[in-house]
């Protein structure tokens, strides 16, 4: 029977404060900024799941849509309006980070008896940052073994000109999406610190393309600007700053729906 994938997203609003209780306050500070703050705070995340099955003969699905979203909203409802650290189960010994959380989804879809196979499940936490998983990525690990393994991704935004083909100056707002995939540190409940992250991407990238004519940058002496040269340029920046975990993947856009990616 023929097999296909269905993507549904969902959105919930919950609350959570990173820390590690074996650290002084000081120490969480420095490592995890803002989102050490004793009184927490909260995101809309959107839940992206993908699941995978054999296309049923009658209905033409894998999946009756109505179930599905019955089957999301009550797994949700054990995170919607609720303060991660002390409302739920699963962070007593873990920090909720957004990895960590796409993690406890992913093994609470896997185990659940009415849904087909998870194929991906991408978590974001704004516009900015999102976590994802996929059975590649998980294989059949145990949800209670360390270290668990997800894709960051962090959005980065700036503008830019550079002279066209006729020598026309042309302007436009790009984004920027930076991942890396790896281990989950035990210690962070993060694949890689986003403040160190924020720090070289600022300080590599962006304060040499942001506000500025890229024809003039020697990256793009004997090349036009593009959004394909874009990225390797960004990869191309970045890759040394990156050991463990390495950098996975760069992608570029200057206009919705239109995206150039750059990977290992």
């Amino acid at each position: 029977m023929p097999k296909a994938t269905l993507t549904k997203r969902l959105e919930f609003c919950s609350s959570h404060r990173y820390h590690n209780p074996e650290w002084d306050d000081e120490k969480n500070r420095a490592v995890f900024g803002p989102c050490n703050n004793v009184n927490t705070h909260g995101h809309n995340y959107l839940l992206e799941v993908t699941l995978r099955g054999t296309i049923d003969p009658v209905t033409g699905m894998i999946i009756n849509l109505y179930d599905l979203k019955h089957i999301l909203n009550e797994v949700l409802e054990q995170f919607d309006h609720k303060n991660l650290n002390l409302d739920t189960p699963y962070f007593s010994e873990k920090i909720p980070t957004t990895e960590n959380l796409a993690v406890i989804l992913w093994h609470i879809l896997v185990k659940h008896p009415d849904l087909p196979a998870p194929d991906a499940l991408r978590l974001y936490e704004d516009e900015t940052l999102y976590a994802e998983v996929t059975a590649d990525i998980m294989g059949g690990s145990d949800p209670t073994s360390t270290p668990a393994s997800a894709l960051i991704a962090r959005r980065y935004a700036f503008s830019a000109v550079h002279q066209s083909l006729t020598g026309n100056t042309q302007g436009h707002d790009y984004e920027t999406w930076i991942a890396t995939k790896g281990s989950i540190s035990s210690d962070t409940g993060q694949v890689i610190n986003l403040q160190n992250l924020d720090r070289v991407v600022r300080t590599q990238v962006l304060a040499r393309v942001d506000q500025r004519n890229l024809t003039q940058d020697p990256a793009f002496a004997n090349i036009p600007v593009t959004e394909s040269t874009l990225a390797k340029f960004i990869w191309d920046t970045l890759s040394s700053h990156f050991n463990a975990p390495p950098l996975y993947r760069v992608s570029v856009s200057q206009q919705p729906g239109a995206m150039t990616t750059f990977s290992a």
